[in-house]
């Protein structure tokens, strides 16, 4: 049916109508929007550094608990996103190359983490969460993996008696916001899939960016197996309410099976 009001009618309608319907709307949309959460700042202490302390989660880079950001699993989905950590491919000597190719031959039977052998994870690890504990002098890492802890004192030196390890020894200070960790006093790894010497030397640096990422590197020489120094980078995810648990490492049987299988030939090269 055709519409039979006049123009002048019909025009003078909208100009009175229009106020009131974009008034409306404009109310409508508001009442849709619900405000952004903010996100908290950076914590620090009395001193004025950023405070570590707390639950995360290395080699990651999702916001939330533990279940939130790892599908309840413990670890990202395979194949959906892809790793936060770079850098991880040391430039061997060819000596070294060749004794990383050996191992890998071998499936890595000699690794030292298959005999329960700590070691720093530089980033990785994302299967395990890490606990910082901040003091004005010392900082504490408790790594779920492998059952171990490192030190840090602030602001001191190496020991001159030092006894080289697998941890090695940590010393830091700090670089406006930013902690630098130096790492030497390392033992030699002569076999498996990473090879140092006892020239390893780290130097890492902890950044928390905001409330919930620590920005991660590491930089690595070894001049005795490393044709030059290189980086590694990496995040760590603040996991709130997560709690570390026992870690019990009972494989150290695997390696004597693995060389059993190797000896009738069982494992494939």
């Amino acid at each position: 049916m055709r519409n039979n009001f006049p123009a002048c009618v019909v025009a003078a309608l909208a100009v009175l109508l229009t106020p009131a319907f974009a008034a409306a709307q404009n109310n409508s949309s508001k009442s849709a929007v619900k405000p952004a959460k903010a996100t908290p700042r950076v914590p620090r202490t009395a001193d004025g550094k950023p405070d570590l302390s707390g639950v995360w989660q290395p080699g990651s880079d999702r916001v939330g608990a533990w279940e939130e950001a790892n599908q309840g699993v413990g670890v990202p989905e395979p194949g959906r996103q892809p790793s936060v950590r770079k850098g991880a491919n040391p430039p061997y000597q060819p000596w070294a190359a060749a004794k990383v190719l050996e191992a890998y031959n071998r499936r890595n039977i000699d690794d030292p983490v298959a005999r329960c052998i700590p070691e720093l994870d530089l980033g990785a690890g994302s299967l395990y969460p890490n606990q910082f504990v901040q003091t004005p002098r010392l900082i504490v890492i408790l790594v779920e993996s492998r059952h171990v802890f490192r030190l840090i004192p602030l602001n001191e030196k190496h020991p001159d008696d030092l006894d080289p390890s697998y941890l090695r020894d940590s010393v830091g200070h700090w670089e406006g916001d930013t902690l630098v960790v130096d790492v030497t006093g390392f033992k030699e790894r002569l076999v498996g899939s990473k090879i140092s010497s006892d020239a390893l030397h780290i130097v890492e640096r902890f950044t928390r960016v905001d409330y919930n990422t620590i920005n991660y590197e590491a930089r690595v020489e070894d001049p005795k197996a490393l044709t030059r120094p290189y980086t590694i980078t990496s995040k760590y995810m603040l996991r709130p309410g997560t709690r570390l648990q026992e870690y019990v490492c009972e494989n150290n049987q695997d390696p004597e099976h693995f060389e059993q299988l190797d000896k009738k030939g069982l494992v494939t090269r």
